[in-house]
């Protein structure tokens, strides 16, 4: 997790302008990097999900094919 002077450290690097930045007011940084953390990691789980079983059911169809059934937490 990412600790709140990390997150207002990392906002203060990203000044970089670029042709199609989206900028915004009224955001809080704190609360918007939480918000893609969370997502992040739900996606992450996801994808190491599918990586698994597709390695297990290369080994054993079967285990592979019971493992697909208990989605990642």
């Amino acid at each position: 997790m990412l600790n709140e002077e990390l997150i207002k450290q990392i906002f203060f690097q990203s000044d970089r302008p670029r042709k199609d930045a989206l900028l915004a007011d009224e955001v809080d940084i704190v609360q918007f990097a939480e918000n893609v953390i969370a997502v992040a990691r739900l996606e992450i789980a996801k994808q190491e999900h599918a990586r698994c079983v597709a390695m297990v059911r290369d080994m054993n169809r079967v285990v592979g094919d019971t493992l697909e059934n208990y989605p990642p937490r």
